[in-house]
């Protein structure tokens, strides 16, 4: 049979095919020489980065990263705060469980000068031993709802024993009088949605209600958590508008609910049917005292500076919360643990200056302390606070904040921790640039029983609420370390399971690095501080520039003299902040050196950002009521009414939350800033570089009125 494709045809065919074949194959080569070409720059750019430099040399921080853990600070938590427990009378008499661990430890990790402060309180301290609620049917059958056996936030502090047995009451929010019209709630148990304070205060103190039972959940995540039950407390406090004499009025009860069974209540309730409790509350009070843990890694100036790290193991004796803040609390042991452990094996040298822990209860053990010792707090150059650290930031959809010191206080206490907060975070995520050589992290600080995320982190204003706050009362400059947003924060849920070892070594690893540094600064290396805080300071000083232009471009000349003052002030500050490192330096030439450099930054700095603005931009002349308070200077008499803190106090009565905070930080600037040598006039520049533009008059009638109390005398200057 003759071929389907005679031979000179395939012949023909083929060599067409080659030739097609060889087309596309050069074709092929060109395009990829110019896509190669194309992508030549990019791909020579994406080469390794070296780590970022700090103040401390990359061995250092690496034995420093290999010797802290975050499986012993996470097991320090699950020491502490493992689970709630009934604490025993006996320990009120003895010594609590926690500080009992905490001295045991310090003791065992060699910590010197550790032992246990005693502070005797005032007041009675609340201890609940039993609260039930039980759903009565008609049936003679009933259903436990809740008990404090399984849950201590359950039971309100500061609730009294009882036993009733009444209708429920359904009250919505139960915070306004309004709430109770055409309701009979005498003798009987209200169901409420507000706050367990507030609500008693009405419910009980004013309708004669039996007691309370609430579902309110202002501080947790109710609808992501809805079995999540709060803490609350009735009287004063956190409970509301009981204020200091709700010890005075009649006080029955409180009990929490979670939003899940609190909403099935009101569903009950709201289809009519009758719904009968049964509340049972067994709760007593002791003699107690404030317990302050206390341990050193003493300095080899032993009459020299001091620093301090403190982390808080109560927030009154009944609350207990793994990361508010046995977190903390286990984070600072385990710095001074793993510190002391370099010094010896020879890693780091015995610092200069004594570092001071401290295991506290929130706040006011704190102020007792530095009352006690005053001599010590005036050798104190800076304050940590670990608050609420090591979180599990998948969980909790959260960063570890450093909050800095207030504008009214500048330290370098400020920048160590944040050049260590911007290691760990650039070396512990996966970055593109790095993505030829590895896809992983470029230095990590990971534990082995921790995640493998990777390091959040937030440098934020000033913000109250903790131990912090207290050293700035005293003059201590002072920061905060907190994870924020907490899934469980002062809920049911505040439990270890939301904490992360890898996390808790991170905030552990920044701790011992920070101190380390300020606690061995001096000559030379204090001046390296001082340099670190120049080049954030210029950072800084470029972003308030920006805010400037902003400002004119959106208000035309009329904000000139705002405008011009965040510059100003901006230059005021950072130079305040570069000086303060002087107060590291041993000698009097690096002291001199860091004032050159604070002085040369100030000058050349605000004199071209000035000029920035624009010829337009001119200072105008003072008006005739500046040029009156720019005259007047607050010179302090007596103690302040309250200092630095805040932030999450509760109001006695119900105001617009947003205007008492700004009321409150207003105010706790205003007295910061009153050093005896600014004006009025200065002070209310400072506070509008901070705050936004605010009023003189305002500024002025808040001195005259502590001038009435005693607080401050204005003087008039010449």
């Amino acid at each position: 049979m003759p071929s389907l494709f005679p031979a000179h045809a395939i012949s023909v065919s083929l060599r067409r095919l080659f030739a097609i074949l060889a087309f596309i194959m050069r074709t092929t080569l060109s395009l990829a020489s110019a896509l190669l070409f194309a992508f030549a720059l990019p791909l020579a750019q994406a080469q390794d980065e070296p780590n970022p430099k700090t103040l401390i040399p990359q061995r250092i921080l690496e034995a420093i990263a290999d010797e802290v853990s975050g499986t012993l600070a996470f097991q320090h938590i699950l020491e502490l705060a493992g689970y709630e427990r009934d604490r025993p009378a006996e320990e009120y008499k003895t010594t609590y469980r926690e500080a009992a661990y905490i001295e045991k430890m310090a003791k065992q990790y060699n910590l010197e000068d550790v032992h246990i402060e005693r502070f005797k309180l005032q007041a009675k301290t609340w201890d609940g031993e039993k609260g039930e609620l039980w759903l009565l049917n008609k049936d003679g059958s009933r259903r436990l709802l809740m008990s404090y056996r399984d849950v201590a936030a359950s039971l309100a502090p500061g609730s009294k024993s009882a036993d009733v047995s009444s209708e429920l009451v359904w009250v919505g929010r139960g915070v306004d009088k309004k709430d109770y019209a055409d309701k009979n709630v005498s003798g009987k148990v209200v169901l409420a949605s507000g706050p367990v304070g507030q609500v008693h205060n009405l419910a009980v103190r004013e309708f004669g209600a039996a007691g309370v039972v609430t579902f309110a959940n202002d501080t947790g995540k109710p609808i992501d958590h809805p079995d999540q039950i709060a803490w609350s407390n009735l009287g004063g406090g956190r409970g509301g508008p009981g204020g200091n004499n709700a010890g005075a009025q009649k006080t029955t009860f409180g009990l929490i609910l979670s939003h899940r069974l609190g909403v099935e209540l009101v569903d009950r309730l709201e289809r009519r049917e009758t719904l009968n409790i049964k509340a049972v509350v067994q709760a007593t009070e002791y003699d107690a005292e404030m317990q302050v843990p206390t341990a050193i890694i003493k300095g080899t100036d032993e009459n020299g500076q001091e620093l301090a790290m403190t982390g808080h193991l109560f927030e009154g004796i009944a609350k207990q919360g793994a990361l508010d803040d046995a977190s903390g609390s286990a984070t600072a042991l385990e710095v001074a643990r793993a510190w002391k452990k370099l010094i010896d094996d020879g890693v780091l040298p015995r610092p200069k200056r004594t570092i001071r822990f401290l295991w506290i209860p929130e706040i006011q053990g704190t102020q007792a302390y530095l009352d006690r010792y005053p001599e010590e707090a005036k050798r104190m150059v800076a304050a940590i606070s670990m608050d609420m650290v090591g979180e599990d930031v998948t969980k909790n959809h959260n960063s570890l904040h450093l909050m800095r010191t207030p504008y009214s206080v500048n330290s370098f206490i400020n920048e160590v921790p944040q050049q260590f907060f911007e290691f760990v975070g650039d070396t512990n995520r996966e970055k593109v640039q790095n993505r030829r050589v590895a896809y992983s992290f470029r230095y990590p600080i990971l534990d082995p029983q921790g995640t493998r995320d990777p390091f959040y982190f937030n440098i934020d204003k000033h913000y109250g609420s903790s131990d912090h706050s207290v050293f700035l009362r005293v003059g201590v400059p002072a920061i905060l370390l907190n994870n924020w947003p907490d899934v469980g924060y002062h809920t049911s849920e505040d439990r270890a399971y939301n904490a992360d070892p890898t996390q808790l070594k991170r905030a552990a690893f920044i701790g011992v690095a920070s101190l380390s540094v300020m606690a061995n600064a001096s000559g030379a290396s204090a001046l390296r501080v001082a340099e670190l805080i120049a080049a954030n300071a210029a950072q800084r000083a470029g972003v308030q520039l920006g805010l400037a232009m902003q400002l004119l471009a959106e208000n035309g000349p009329d904000a000139t003299y705002e405008a011009r003052n965040l510059i100003i002030q901006s230059y005021l500050r950072e130079a305040d902040a570069i000086r303060s490192a002087a107060v590291l330096a041993a000698d009097s030439a690096s002291a001199a050196k860091i004032e050159a450099l604070a002085r040369t930054f100030a000058e050349t700095g605000q004199t071209a950002d000035l000029a920035r603005l624009g010829p337009d931009a001119k200072a105008r002349p003072l008006t005739p009521e500046e040029t009156r308070v720019s005259k007047l200077i607050p010179v302090r008499k007596g103690p302040a009414a309250s200092g630095f803190g805040g932030g999450g106090a509760v109001p006695a009565a119900p105001v617009d939350p947003a205007e008492a905070s700004r009321q409150q930080y207003n105010a706790m600037e205003m007295r910061g800033f009153a050093d005896g040598k600014r004006s009025v006039l200065d002070i209310r520049n400072a506070l509008s570089a901070e705050y936004g533009p605010q009023d003189l008059a305002k500024v002025l009638a808040f001195f005259e009125t502590n001038a009435k109390t005693g607080e401050f005398q204005l003087t008039e200057s010449r």
